[in-house]
């Protein structure tokens, strides 16, 4: 991240309107540049300031120790929501696993169902069918050849 694009995340910071990635880039450039560090807490004095004016509220005492504590409390938020999102995956593998393993065993074990061989039957395949549907037009193709071969020898004969 750059130090321009750094500062101008600077107000969202302060008001808490970062998404997780963004503010765990802003605060590792905010910790490596010290520029942008100063820059962060001047804006976090003068922001916070108005707010409590606007608000009516007392005026704090000691702003940087508040940038400090917010900052720590933004790097913890980061942990927990990182740690938060392993853990999940992790629960999710581990359903995963034991559901793949569950489904192997249970096909494992699962009784057979018993091979029983036929030794005797009675069963006759029926062909009466086969009859009406192919005997019929074999039997016409048969005599429309015999007339086509018996039309060729009165021709030749002619």
């Amino acid at each position: 991240m750059t130090c321009i694009e750094a500062q101008s995340l600077i107000t969202a910071f302060i008001n808490d309107e970062l998404n997780i990635n963004e503010q765990e880039e802003f605060l590792e450039h905010v910790e490596s540049c010290e520029e942008c560090r100063e820059e962060l807490e001047v804006y976090y004095a003068l922001l916070t300031a108005m707010k409590q004016l606007d608000e009516d509220k007392h005026l704090s005492n000691d702003y940087s120790q508040e940038l400090k504590d917010k900052i720590e409390h933004a790097q913890e938020r980061i942990i927990h929501l990182r740690y938060n999102y392993y853990r999940k995956k992790g629960v999710l593998i581990m359903i995963i696993l034991s559901m793949s393993i569950f489904f192997s065993l249970y096909h494992y074990f699962i009784p057979k169902e018993e091979v029983n061989p036929v030794k005797e039957s009675r069963f006759q395949l029926r062909t009466s069918f086969m009859e009406n549907r192919f005997d019929k037009p074999t039997n016409e193709l048969n005599r429309y050849f015999e007339e086509l071969e018996g039309n060729k020898a009165i021709g030749e004969i002619e």
